[in-house]
């Protein structure tokens, strides 16, 4: 009996020979496949590392940025908010007086000239005069659009030949 059964389960080995030889290179093929797949994701991770790595220098440099952009607008602030009171303390008799003289003090030229250039304006103290002449003057100046000066980079650079000077400070020019 014990040879019937050994003499069954040859047979059955040998029917399943083949079967068994195709596992195996449906296997070995399978291992090929998986191997390469394992390469592929090995780069795509290395590359998606190199990524996160650039993405988190990217981030730490904007944080820098950001951090420095507000460091200066806390600096600017309180003398804008000053500028802003100041420019509500004057009236159209204020006006009037700096616009009659004929020949102002340097400073004051200076303030009126990057005024027009602000407006658009030449830059001079006979087109000064004509600016102060509008009846909507100080009105434009409370309404200026600082939003899009700050945008408009050809403007701002303009507008360092005179932000640059020493004596171009509000301080200076109470004192005129």
């Amino acid at each position: 009996e014990t040879k019937i059964i050994v003499d069954k389960l040859k047979v059955d080995l040998t029917r399943m020979q083949p079967v068994i030889e195709q596992g195996k290179k449906d296997t070995a093929i399978l291992i090929v496949e998986v191997d390469k797949e394992e390469a592929i994701a090995k780069e795509k991770a290395a590359a998606c590392a190199i990524d996160e790595k650039e993405a988190g220098d990217a981030a730490a440099a904007a944080d820098a940025i950001h951090t420095e952009c507000q460091k200066e607008l806390d600096e600017a602030l309180p003398e804008f908010h000053a500028a802003i009171k100041s420019l509500d303390s004057l009236d159209k008799k204020d006006i009037q007086e700096v616009k009659s003289f004929a020949k102002p003090p340097k400073l004051v030229e200076t303030v009126l000239q990057s005024v027009c250039l602000l407006l658009g304006r030449k830059e001079s103290w006979d087109e000064a005069k004509k600016v102060m002449g509008d009846s909507g003057f100080l009105a434009s100046l409370k309404d200026y659009d600082k939003d899009a000066l700050a945008m408009n980079a050809k403007l701002t650079a303009k507008l360092q030949k005179y932000v640059t000077l020493e004596d171009f400070r509000p301080e200076k020019v109470k004192t005129v």
